[in-house]
């Protein structure tokens, strides 16, 4: 095994790698130690997979909130077109190629089909979950140590301002609409 990130400092390394490119696109992070960062009433973090372990490494995936209710939260990933998806799955591969099999080979928890987890041997990771980089299934992205986030960087970065863009629900989400008039009417009061 690699060098297992805690998550802790998972959320130190990935803001260290996104941080500019999101202050470049208008957002402010919400701190070195963490990997969130907000643009009005919308927040953006990343989320560890609560199953992270040394023995599993890491899964993280991105998501995305309108407002302080997070029952509205939006999984981003699930907005990778068709080529985003071969390419992230082959990175996905090649993470987890990368890995020395252990000996004895433990089983761990993956998502599998109509996300149910299943129990694969680590060995075998890399055909766990061929079903997962299918549209519109929730990715979670594996990781074993640094390197492995570098390269997730790599893959998010060029993505960023599309995955990150305000989708047409956001648009045109009628509450929204409704505290933008009434902040703008009470500009017009009178005091």
């Amino acid at each position: 095994m690699r060098d297992y990130v805690k998550s802790r400092d998972f959320h130190r390394h990935m803001h260290s790698l996104l941080a500019s490119r999101f202050q470049e696109l208008g957002w402010k992070s919400q701190g070195t130690g963490r990997s969130s960062f907000t643009r009005g009433r919308r927040v953006f973090w990343l989320q560890v997979s609560q199953y992270s372990n040394s023995v599993m490494g890491g899964k993280f995936t991105l998501n995305m909130t309108q407002g302080s209710d997070h029952a509205d939260d939006i999984r981003i990933l699930r907005r990778l077109n068709e080529e985003d998806r071969l390419v992230g799955k082959a990175l996905e591969e090649r993470i987890i190629a990368r890995l020395p099999r252990p000996d004895p080979d433990p089983e761990i928890e993956v998502v599998g089909e109509n996300d149910a987890t299943v129990l694969v041997k680590l060995g075998d990771l890399v055909r766990a979950n061929p079903t997962q980089w299918d549209a519109p299934a929730d990715v979670w992205l594996p990781y074993f140590g640094k390197s492995d986030l570098d390269d997730w960087a790599a893959f998010l970065l060029p993505r960023l301002d599309r995955l990150i863009a305000p989708s047409s629900s956001e648009m045109l989400d009628p509450l929204l609409w409704a505290q933008r008039f009434r902040h703008l009417t009470r500009l017009f009061r009178s005091k």
